[in-house]
């Protein structure tokens, strides 16, 4: 029941929709406004967005649309730069990768790393909301385990990359030689007897009889690769006999030297 002398009001509040291509608006009553009348409260449209991000020549994960900001790719050990490419609707933004402006809708030479990397690109015209997308290009680890050569510091091999297994013989007199193999990736590991020969060639001695060498060659990814080499060396006796054979053969050239 209303009071003798107050009169009765009343607020009309028109909650209105989206409408298709419009936007999205509410209406509603301000504490200020006079009776009768409402305010138009509108949402803040996003203007720094991206119309296309591509990486040149390489898929993304997913097709590019304006509301997802996440994206992925992959690429193989052989790919060492990309190029982005992107644009926006608004005429007035500037598109930043990593915090380096793109010319023309492009960056060139993108720098990749084994494993993940990660591009941050910005959307700003310096005075709406920066707009922020997440680009992570995954760069595959080297399945390279191969070598380039073998060396001996003392006598000799045909190398061949697609060869496995060697043979070598060294003078009679060798004790011991050293193995220097050349990766074919810096990145991969090599091995001589176990012991490390990335940087520098590992001595091998030379027992009694045939000496087997083994290189394991370890690439990024971690596959291996197992060569084996036969140093070929002479018995005790052998290595004895030939030197009281040289010592003869000196004896008698002495006396012919002299009567000359």
């Amino acid at each position: 029941m209303m009071k003798k002398g107050l009169k009765e009001t009343s607020v009309k509040v028109i909650l209105v929709g989206s409408l298709v291509g419009m936007g999205t608006s509410t209406y509603m009553p301000a504490t200020e406004a006079a009776e009768g009348t409402s305010v138009i409260l509108e949402e803040a449209q996003t203007v720094n967005s991206l119309l296309k991000l591509e990486i040149e020549g390489i898929e993304l994960d997913q097709k590019f649309t304006e509301d997802v900001h996440d994206y992925s790719s992959t690429v193989g050990n052989d790919v060492e730069k990309i190029t982005l490419l992107a644009a926006s609707p608004n005429e007035n933004a500037a598109i930043y990768v990593n915090g380096v402006k793109m010319t023309d809708g492009k960056l060139k030479d993108l720098t990749l790393q084994t494993g993940m990397n990660t591009f941050v690109i910005t959307v700003s015209d310096g005075e709406n909301e920066t707009v922020t997308y997440t680009l992570k290009v995954e760069k595959h680890e080297s399945d390279d385990n191969l070598l380039t050569s073998i060396g001996l510091s003392k006598g000799s091999l045909t190398f061949d990359s697609k060869v496995t297994a060697y043979h070598a013989s060294v003078e009679n007199e060798v004790q011991s030689v050293t193995v220097t193999p050349t990766l074919s990736d810096s990145k991969a590991i090599v091995k001589v007897n176990g012991k490390d020969a990335t940087s520098a060639g590992v001595k091998v001695t030379l027992p009694v009889g045939k000496t087997t060498v083994k290189i394991t060659v370890t690439a990024e990814n971690g596959d291996e690769k197992h060569i084996h080499s036969r140093l070929h060396g002479l018995l005790p006796q052998q290595r004895k006999r030939n030197r009281k054979l040289l010592q003869k053969r000196m004896k008698f050239k002495s006396p012919l030297s002299r009567n000359e």
